[in-house]
């Protein structure tokens, strides 16, 4: 049997034992609390999106709709804003891997990405729609001659325009880009008779069109809602960002943003 002492001896080395767990699960729980709870707010753009997320040739530059929204959600968070800029389809895999926070481009919620992420309250409705040029204008005139046509179709990968082409185009060949811009430029070059995407960037192009070969044809292909995405395991920050995304709406700060960034 022990003595006394030797007891107290062994009471105090577990005692010490279980403080320094303690101490390292506190220090463990720092360490992997979300970067913006830390001071910073890492945002996942892929900036092709005109009007709403658009990275500028000339100076680098990103703007538009979403780049303000991140700017005032760090602000009302505290936090440094972080733009990380990613291809299309590496965005959700960066946001699992924790390489970003939340995904603000332009990304439609859908019911095969919510298996994923968690969405936001939506902050903006599109369609998507189809840009042609003018000697194919007459072409399409409807949803069923889009639908029907053998002719070649471009989209975006990854994007719910991509969805719908192959959801319901069966029998044109599709054409996959990496960006708009590119896209646009294969319609002007004939190698595409039509590009899907949302309607808001067909209307950007038709709009900065200097050569009035581009037409948006007005014929709207689905109805769908934009929101930002962040983790499933995230509860706190997407209240913020619905808290954020009601006041905004509330004071008129949101609709003011649309009207400057979309005027089409």
């Amino acid at each position: 049997m022990p003595s006394t002492t030797n007891a107290k001896k062994i009471i105090s080395v577990l005692c010490g034992c279980l403080l320094l767990s303690l101490a390292a699960c506190s220090l463990n729980q720092r360490s992997v609390r979300p970067s913006w709870e830390n001071g910073v707010l890492r945002v996942g753009v892929t900036p092709n999106y005109p009007g709403l997320i658009h990275k500028a040739a000339d100076t680098g530059l990103i703007s538009g709709l979403e780049a303000e929204c991140a700017t005032l959600l760090a602000e009302r968070l505290h936090s440094r804003l972080q733009l990380v800029e990613l291809e299309w389809e590496k965005q959700i895999p960066a946001l699992e891997r924790k390489k970003v926070d939340i995904i603000m481009s332009a990304m439609s919620i859908t019911e095969m990405r919510k298996l994923r992420v968690a969405f936001s309250e939506p902050y903006l409705a599109i369609n998507q729609m189809a840009l042609t040029t003018k000697a194919e204008e007459n072409t399409f005139r409807s949803v069923q001659e889009i639908l029907a046509t053998r002719k070649p179709i471009g989209v975006e990968k990854g994007t719910t325009g991509d969805i719908f082409v192959q959801r319901y185009c069966l029998v044109a060949e599709t054409l996959f880009f990496s960006s708009p811009d590119i896209a646009v430029k294969a319609l002007r070059d004939k190698r595409i008779a039509l590009f899907i995407h949302d309607g808001p960037v067909l209307g950007s192009y038709v709009a900065s069109n200097s050569t009035d070969d581009l037409v948006l044809l007005k014929i709207p292909l689905t109805s769908e809602e934009l929101a930002w995405a962040v983790r499933l395991n995230d509860p706190d920050l997407l209240e913020e960002v619905n808290s954020a995304l009601a006041d905004w709406k509330d004071d008129g700060t949101l609709q003011k943003l649309i009207k400057k960034w979309l005027p089409q």
